[in-house]
């Protein structure tokens, strides 16, 4: 299990009464779905979405989609774009969306959409690293 540390963290830190922390594992068929639209997608991402799965963490602090997607399939192109290559994983709910540039030979380094500037940053962390700086997680 690959993200075994980062899932026993969230089981003793997220209150599991609340509704706000529902995430929803995604089959092994489903990321390969999602492997074979986007050949260069993350592995991590992949193991993510199979072991701890979509969904919210940490009380609604940040969102994991169920697949890359982008700002037509969200409804916001009349707001927003994105270059040629991103796709957006999550989002914080507040505007702010995460994805990958897929249009790059390495693409495992994060991306922030900031709704504000309406420009992409990258942020110089990998899934993991940005995935757990979300879910407030100490540093190893």
């Amino acid at each position: 299990m690959s993200f075994k540390e980062e899932l026993d963290y969230l089981n003793s830190t997220e209150e599991k009464e609340k509704n706000l922390n529902q995430r929803v594992q995604l089959t092994q068929v489903q990321t390969d779905q999602i492997k074979n639209t986007n050949s260069n997608i993350p592995v991590d991402f992949l193991d993510y979405l199979l072991e701890i799965g979509c969904g919210s963490i940490m009380h609604s602090q940040f969102k994991v989609y169920n697949d890359l997607t982008d700002f037509i399939d969200l409804g916001l192109n009349d707001l927003y774009s994105l270059p040629a290559g991103v796709k957006l994983f999550g989002d914080n709910f507040s505007g702010d969306f995460s994805g990958f540039d897929l249009s790059k030979e390495k693409t495992d380094e994060v991306v922030e959409f900031w709704h504000d500037s309406k420009e992409v940053y990258y942020t110089g962390k990998t899934f993991r690293e940005y995935i757990r700086e979300k879910m407030l997680m100490p540093h190893s």
